[in-house]
């Protein structure tokens, strides 16, 4: 201890960066042994799937960005160096905090005193959100960094008025705009600031006009693209017009990424843009798709100008209250299972209220300088535009540092005040004042349960649903309703589970307890249709399918339930108008187009089952960048793409073997197998093809292989007989 308080005092940088180390690295230990190491949520699910089809070589992508790509390039490039590691993201993210935590010692530095700088390092050093959040795959932390140094790069900027330094803050810049657009809202404070502090208004022109295109560069390759593969305009991403009308729509609260019934809390991509060209009657690109939802907010907000006025204070009530929102999990639970959090006292509402007495210290001492001023406006500033959305945990975390550091001037000052006794009226004022925050921001005058688990139980119980760990499943969705016993799909996924065990009744028991709850939820009645279809009710399985298809007619499941029943009762007709439907509605068709494949094998068809299956092989790869699967545990980026093709190519192989042409049946199963390793039914395709043209060693070995591979199959098992 007293070498690190010795290094304090000759280099406090490193040793605020080696404290952030150490409680980083304790945390990561802590965290790689826990339950929740493999769980990604939501967002972070998405970027992981997707940076994985980047890592795989699916670069360039094929439609516009509907989120900011800056963050997911590079966890891609980490992928692709070493391998899909969760362990590698999530150093990649603490390196990114402890770099942050060096900029905001730097801008303490730079705005007040060493003193002040240390205090801010440590306090950001141990801030147990921030540490959170930087572990998760997220866009945050990095858009926090990025921010601060455009900050510190700024200030250095109207300090030396040199090019270089504008043409840095204007990259730094860029780079937070493709990794969060929002921060394109902030620019105008940074032109007010160089024309206030211009040294004539020329220059200011110039230099404004120079960050401006430093900006624009790193931003145009990003809108380029989005022209060249979608033909469509949309300079970063086409989110930001659902996410306005998320925060602002009749029945927004606010505080979670919920849309009015049906779409809730369970919308997709594709959902937003159905709703949208049915409401215009045309097929809208991305950007216009993004135009709708910007003038269906505007219009709620002119047509209920009150509502929005309270609604937008309760979010700014929420900016800066100390509860930590998060919609996909409990952190209050999270953090008491890591240790280097659980007793970490450090929390939003003291250094907010730290932050407040430091302002009204520095307004009475009159050393309120001009950057203090630019951090207050700014914090402020990006308090005005995130809250025209919606406010969450992480949403706040990019103004941190800046609050941060205004509270370790609070502290400094508090203890100089106390130290130096010079006791003033005023000075009181200013602690009470920051008492008077720091009980507001600890209030709860909305009555809204901030620390609910139902959110973390739902998604550990999806986890554990495609894990194959059914118990655990059960266990979570229960504990889920015993939280909320409305919470969306928690019935729905309940009733799956128990479908996938063999237990019919229950699962009918809990898909309708589902619809009683959301009467318009197509899951479900995609899920009863399967289950009449189990049950050999086909009729009956198709009048729920239907339902599902008029209320989600995007939706793949419902149609090959409904090819299934018209397979099974033979009715033709109704099965060639059902499969005319589906093309017409469905963007991918590729599942369907397998399973009419397989269909048409059943019945003996086999010229229209391979042209089917082939259509299969022929289809492009899902885009990633806008796939609603990938936000799914079942999904596994371009694999699930593959599995399909690999069924369809193994389909095709077999088709091949009954009809004699054995080389290629040999090339489809050998492609089945390099599409997806895991088929064993292609293996044993193969090992057939090769025993009847006489390849008893190419079989043989192929079966050894196969065995090992799969030790449990019985037809492996009966081929292995054979040879004896």
């Amino acid at each position: 201890m007293k070498r690190y308080l010795n290094l304090i005092s000759t280099n406090p940088l490193s040793a605020v960066i080696i404290l952030g180390f150490i409680v980083r690295l304790i945390f990561l230990l802590n965290y790689i042994s826990s339950p929740d190491w493999p769980q990604l949520l939501a967002d972070s699910l998405f970027h992981d799937r997707w940076a994985s089809a980047i890592a795989s070589g699916n670069i360039i992508g094929q439609e516009v960005y509907f989120r900011a790509p800056f963050y997911v390039y590079i966890l891609g490039f980490i992928y692709a160096v070493f391998g899909h590691s969760l362990l590698a993201a999530r150093i990649f993210g603490h390196l990114v905090g402890l770099v942050s935590v060096a900029i905001t010692y730097l801008l303490a530095r730079r705005l007040l005193s060493k003193k002040t700088a240390v205090i801010a390092g440590i306090v950001h050093a141990l801030y147990p959100v921030a540490i959170y959040f930087e572990s998760e795959l997220l866009v945050d932390s990095l858009f926090m960094m990025l921010l601060e140094l455009s900050v510190l790069f700024f200030l250095i900027t109207l300090e030396k008025q040199n090019l270089r330094w504008y043409i840095l803050t204007g990259l730094v810049i860029g780079l937070a705009a493709i990794t969060r657009p929002i921060v394109i809202a902030l620019v105008p404070l940074y032109v007010i600031w160089i024309f206030i502090n211009g040294i004539s208004l020329k220059k200011a022109f110039i230099d404004i006009l120079i960050l401006m295109a430093a900006m624009i560069l790193m931003i145009a390759p990003v809108a380029l693209r989005n022209l060249i593969v979608a033909d469509d305009f949309v300079p970063i991403s086409s989110s930001g017009g659902l996410n306005f009308y998320i925060g602002n729509n009749s029945q927004a609260d606010g505080l979670t990424a919920t849309l009015p019934p049906p779409l809730r809390n369970n919308w997709g991509i594709n959902d937003i843009t159905f709703v949208a060209e049915q409401e215009t009657g045309r097929k809208l690109k991305a950007s216009e798709v993004s135009d709708f939802w910007y003038k269906k907010a505007r219009v709620w907000i002119i047509e209920h100008p009150v509502d929005f006025i309270k609604l937008y204070i309760k979010k700014i009530y929420f900016m800066f209250n100390n509860a930590e929102i998060s919609n996909n999990r409990s952190l209050a639970l999270f953090f008491s299972r890591m240790m280097i959090l659980k007793f970490n006292p450090i929390n939003f509402g003291l250094i907010f209220s730290l932050a407040v007495m430091a302002l009204i210290i520095l307004i009475v001492q009159k050393r309120f300088s001009s950057p203090i001023l630019f951090l207050a406006l700014l914090i402020a500033g990006y308090t005005m535009v995130i809250s025209l959305f919606f406010i969450n945990a992480r949403f706040r975390l990019p103004v941190i540092p800046f609050i941060i550091i205004l509270s370790a001037c609070g502290i400094e000052r508090l203890t100089n005040i106390i130290y130096h006794k010079k006791f003033r009226p005023v000075y009181l004022f200013a602690v009470l004042g920051g008492i008077a925050v720091f009980v507001l921001s600890n209030s709860s005058l909305y009555n809204i349960r901030t620390t609910t688990t139902a959110a973390g139980f739902f998604n550990k119980a999806n986890y554990y649903l495609h894990s194959g760990d059914y118990k655990k499943a059960v266990d979570y969705y229960i504990r889920t309703l015993a939280e909320n016993d409305a919470y969306p799909d928690a019935n729905l996924n309940l009733g799956a589970v128990y479908l996938k065990r063999g237990h019919g009744d229950s699962a009918e028991i809990y898909f309708r307890r589902e619809l009683n709850r959301s009467p318009d939820n197509a899951g479900a009645y995609s899920n009863l249709a399967s289950l009449y279809n189990l049950k050999g009710d086909f009729r009956q399985s198709q009048v729920y399918a239907d339902s599902a298809i008029a209320l989600k007619p995007y939706a793949v499941d419902p149609y090959l339930i409904s090819l299934r029943n018209f397979s099974q009762l033979d009715d033709t007709a109704a099965f060639e108008n059902m499969l005319t439907t589906a093309g017409k509605n469905l963007k991918d068709i590729s599942r369907v187009y397998l399973d009419v494949g397989i269909i048409f094998s059943q019945w003996g068809e086999y010229d229209s089952a391979l042209t089917y299956l082939q259509s299969v092989l022929d289809s492009p790869v899902r885009p990633m960048e806008t796939n609603d699967d990938a936000f799914s545990y079942s999904f596994s980026g371009q694999n699930s793409d593959n599995a399909v093709k690999a069924q369809a190519a193994y389909q095709m192989g077999y088709i091949y073997g009954i009809r004699g042409n054995l080389e290629q049946s040999i090339a489809k199963s050998k492609l089945a197998i390099a599409l997806d390793s895991n088929l064993a039914d292609a293996y044993v395709n193969l090992i057939n093809a090769y025993m009847l043209l006489g390849k008893q060693d190419d079989a043989q070995a192929l079966l050894k292989k196969a065995r090992q591979k799969f030790p449990d199959n019985k037809v492996l098992e009966m081929l292995h007989e054979r040879f004896q």
